[in-house]
């Protein structure tokens, strides 16, 4: 399904949340890292494989593992997976309850849940969402490798997908005002990678990967802010004072009545506007490298390295401007005033000749920061192995997000003059995430010569601290459980499953995150759709994963 422009009404700020619908495009927290690389290994092990590397896909996990394998081998394998998110509102603050009893508004957010399981996909060179026709996401994906005979060299490469996750929320969901639809995608399809054994106890590994990304936003929007409310009161006290002109009336210098007085006002509570965003890019490159060290039969260190990279996206957007804006700023734009303002700052016309839309080209950069993981492999027992992994993302680096458009925007000449992150054609959004450090642990047990059990568990600490988090992408600290097996079918042939669990929460206090419901009015240009309300969140994936390696 592709999700189309509706016409709906606006405010100023709405381009802030474009920024907000990009800025999970990589994963910004370890919540999605790793969930649907469809290894069962990894899953199984709760992803604590550095110093054991599985198999072909070592070329993401440790590339200096290809190094163990012999001949000639291929991997197939199948993800399965089911992901929800949901969100339960509360209710104000003093201060936003107090506004909201003054001028008689409502709520329609306040002490209701959003929930959504509805799989939608960017799929690569189509543009918008697609909903998955199952409630389950099924990839197939798999690789090979090459040693020849005698050698310590082997080359793999293989498909895998670093990320892939959307949805889709009804209409009239309460969370639609930060995301009706959301798609991530990350697709590597080429990933040419070697590694060799240097001496009997190290190993060492590089790779290049060439993938292809893309993301999709579509949301409504309304800004519930004092500012707006007392413009919209000055407005209604206008009418009610028979101050406004009549129709077919010449325009008062300053017109803050709008072009037509049956049109309903601007209000903070507004269902004011309808954004989509579409980009993708058809090339992106990354590295990595990494080593095995195994001075004993017993006892193995690893670590891998993944530096930073830089996808540069291209996209299109649309902005559905409704009767409110055009009738509050065409108004303005058409009196004495306006065109003193015009002359002096960049101003909104209120686009009325142009029916309230507009539409174009934008470009951003998206890092993916670096990441380091290291960690041990101890065969404790002839029968149990235990696995301990340490990780850290220099999440830090995305100090801010800059999307450049291609023309002047009539929201962007607004923002321009009330937020230094914005210029006529451009906008950053401040990010000011954390570098963070996370575990993992796995342990083994050989249970037959031919058949060992797994089980894993990662505490995966979200890189976006509480006055950051949102409903967008809600991902808050998390915890994956995983359990599987590994059955050896004889003549090298090996068969892999492992199902997994995880579950992240987010408590959010009204007034505590300045992308979601801060209430500070001289600050929050940042998109605030819950400003002054209180909101949990959650997101809770159930992954099925299967693999099969034989030799060729």
């Amino acid at each position: 399904m592709k999700v189309q422009g509706r016409h709906r009404p606006l405010h100023a700020r709405l381009l802030l949340l474009l920024g907000a619908a990009l800025l999970p495009a990589t994963s910004p927290a370890a919540i999605v890292e790793n969930l649907t690389m469809g290894n069962a290994k990894a899953l199984s092990l709760g992803n604590a494989v550095t110093a054991d590397p599985p198999g072909i896909d070592s070329i993401h996990y440790n590339p200096a593992g290809l190094a163990k394998l012999e001949g000639r081998q291929y991997n197939l394998k199948v993800l399965a997976a089911s992901m929800g998110f949901e969100v339960e509102f509360g209710g104000h603050d003093a201060k936003t309850q107090q506004m909201i009893d003054d001028f008689g508004y409502v709520d329609e957010v306040a002490h209701t849940t959003s929930a959504t399981s509805t799989i939608g996909l960017r799929i690569p060179f189509k543009e918008g969402i697609t909903e998955w026709p199952l409630p389950v996401l099924i990839i197939p994906l798999g690789g090979a490798s090459y040693q020849a005979p005698d050698s310590r060299f082997t080359f793999a490469t293989a498909v895998y997908a670093p990320m892939a996750a959307g949805y889709l929320r009804d209409e009239n969901d309460p969370a639609t005002f930060m995301g009706e639809a959301l798609s991530l995608a990350k697709i590597t399809y080429f990933s040419p990678t070697i590694g060799v054994q240097l001496t009997d106890t190290l190993a060492l590994g590089a790779g290049i990967n060439f993938s292809w990304q893309g993301a999709t936003a579509a949301t409504r929007i309304r800004v519930p802010n004092f500012a707006l409310a007392f413009g919209e009161l000055l407005t209604r006290q206008l009418q009610q004072q028979d101050l406004c002109p009549a129709p077919g009336d010449p325009s008062p210098p300053l017109n803050f009545c709008g072009l037509q007085q049956d049109i309903e006002r601007m209000g903070p509570y507004t269902d004011a506007a309808y954004l989509t965003f579409d980009a993708e890019t058809a090339l992106v490159t990354g590295y990595s490298i990494g080593a095995l060290w195994q001075p004993t039969r017993w006892f193995t260190w690893g670590f891998v390295l993944h530096p930073e990279s830089t996808a540069h996206l291209d996209g299109t957007y649309m902005v559905d401007y409704g009767d409110e804006w055009m009738n509050f700023f065409g108004g303005v734009y058409q009196s004495d005033v306006g065109a003193v303002l015009q002359a002096l700052l960049p101003f909104p016309t209120g686009l009325v000749e142009e029916g309230g839309m507009e539409r174009g080209k934008a470009k951003l950069d998206i890092i993916s920061p670096m990441h380091f993981a290291t960690g041990i492999s101890v065969q404790v027992t002839q029968q149990w192995k235990v696995n301990f992994d340490l990780k850290w993302t220099d999440w830090a680096a995305w100090e801010g997000l800059t999307i450049e458009f291609d023309k002047d925007l009539d929201f962007t000449k607004l923002a321009s003059n009330v937020s230094p992150y914005a210029t006529p054609d451009s906008v950053t959004f401040p990010r000011e995430y954390k570098s963070i450090w996370n575990w993992a642990l796995g342990v083994e047990y050989q249970y037959r010569p031919y058949l060992a059990l797994r089980f894993g568990y990662e505490p995966r600490k979200s890189s976006i601290p509480t006055d950051k988090q949102d409903v967008l992408l809600p991902l808050g600290d998390a915890d994956l459980f995983g359990a599987g097996f590994e059955y050896r079918m004889g003549k090298g042939r090996i068969m892999e499953m492992a199902i997994g669990y995880m579950r992240a929460k987010a408590d959010v206090p009204a007034n505590a995150s300045t992308n979601a419901n801060s209430t500070n009015d001289w600050n929050n240009f940042i998109y605030n759709p819950y400003a002054g309300t209180d909101f949990k969140s959650s997101a809770e994936a159930f992954l099925l994963e299967f693999s099969f390696m034989a030799p060729f």
